[in-house]
């Protein structure tokens, strides 16, 4: 998509170049809308959600510019070593129709798919160009489904709002609040909010930038028809498009740079070639050049078909840790269940998971202090407690409840965890 660029005032191009030094220059955000063809379904909406949030959005990059490159200079060991970060998530499902009420399993496939996008272990690895292998990322990311509410009460991390836009309330302000007919964020300082619903066009996706907006709307939303892996739509039917989008939420532009009108310019990575095509609802052969080297066009930033990416960059890598401690570090606070933080010390384990007939658990690691447990059902009820749990391995025998989903519940003086469970 080749179009012709206005470069930044004069004062932000000098006020960044006085401080570092970009491989590439910076141009002006433009709306897209009137360029990207309706009929084709656009990738993301995020650059168009920017403008609208903050109308001073230059000065934003300009400043968090300044504070990532510093980061990154000043601390390059701090990447990784926390070994894996764990992302707490919440899913708000927002429907009208039946369909769009989309099931937990199709939930679990997109965190599945996000858990390998992010830590390099999906399926395209092995097919991405060795000029490219170098650079493939581990991010070291990883998400899961909170099992604390902001409240402190036990939950699944999925939340379900019935709506009476028939429209699709995907893509306005009103999917991000209750009184509206959209369901409002939990904490965002602690939680990445997700938001799945039908969209009126042809958006597939919109992440908002740190920063940018306000608080209870920061986080993600994306058509339904494009979540996980079961019951959507190609060409983006394998979950990319929320692996795209939360590249935005940890501060991942485009790889054309912040404006869909871009052509081989800056997108802040040093390690991404320049481009000049977005490849949208495309899957090219390698390798296709739009400027003067093979475009990355696998990298989860393009607008690629979903079967045709694979993997993040080592400088995207760099990029999105910077965004997490900098901009966004109430998600490394440990304390809303679900997966303990890497540098926490585990203190409760299940260990057959499904359960047949008996559940068996460890509490231990160091951990010899007397706790309770209770096994919940996912509405919230309480059918199982004991709250004189010993050190060691102890067990439930679950064969007189149904078979299903259920949360165990497990708290102590050291804190409280909560894990999901399938009885057989």
């Amino acid at each position: 998509m080749m179009a012709n660029l206005n470069l930044i005032p004069t004062w932000l191009s000098e006020s960044l170049s006085q401080n570092y030094i970009f491989m590439k220059p910076i141009f002006i955000l433009f709306l897209f809308a009137a360029l990207a063809p309706l009929s084709a379904q656009n990738r993301c909406g995020a650059s168009d959600h920017r403008i609208m949030r903050n109308p001073d959005w230059q000065t934003t990059i300009a400043s968090q510019e300044l504070l990532i490159n510093e980061w990154l200079r000043n601390a390059p060991d701090r990447i990784g070593m926390r070994n894996v970060v764990k992302i707490p998530i919440v899913v708000h499902v927002v429907w009208n129709s039946n369909a769009e009420n989309i099931s937990d399993e199709q939930i679990f496939s997109q965190i599945e798919i996000l858990n390998k996008d992010f830590r390099a272990m999906n399926v395209e690895i092995p097919t991405i160009p060795g000029v490219f292998q170098p650079l493939i990322a581990d991010v070291e990311f990883e998400f899961f489904l909170a099992g604390i509410d902001p409240d402190g009460n036990p939950t699944t991390g999925i939340t379900r709002r019935y709506t009476n836009n028939l429209v699709g309330i995907g893509g306005t302000s009103a999917i991000h609040y209750t009184a509206q007919g959209g369901q409002d964020a939990w904490d965002p300082e602690h939680y990445l909010n997700i938001w799945v619903a039908k969209f009126a066009g042809g958006i597939g996706g919109i992440s908002s930038f740190p920063g940018v907006g306000l608080p209870e709307e920061d986080g993600v939303q994306v058509n339904y028809l494009q979540f996980g892996d079961i019951n959507v739509l190609p060409p983006y039917h394998l979950g990319r498009t929320l692996t795209h989008e939360i590249g935005h939420y940890f501060n991942l532009e485009h790889p054309w740079g912040p404006s869909i009108t871009d052509c081989c310019e800056n997108d802040f990575v040093n390690d991404t070639p320049e481009t000049c095509e977005t490849y949208i609802s495309e899957c090219p052969t390698h390798p296709a050049v739009s400027c003067s080297m093979p475009d990355i066009f696998m990298d989860f930033m393009f607008y690629t078909n979903d079967d045709c990416m694979g993997m993040f960059t080592k400088g995207q890598k760099e990029r999105m840790w910077a965004a997490l401690n900098l901009f966004r570090p109430g998600l490394l606070d440990n304390h809303v269940g679900g997966l303990e933080q890497p540098d926490a010390q585990p203190f409760f384990k299940i260990i057959n998971n499904p359960a047949d007939g008996q559940l068996f658990y460890k509490v231990g690691l160091g951990n010899s202090l007397e706790g309770k447990i209770r096994l919940v059902t996912v509405s919230g009820q309480v059918i199982y407690e004991n709250k004189s749990v010993q050190f060691g391995v102890n067990s439930i025998i679950t064969n007189q409840f149904p078979s299903g989903v259920y949360l165990v519940v497990f708290e102590n003086m050291t804190g409280l965890q909560v894990e999901k469970v399938v009885l057989l």
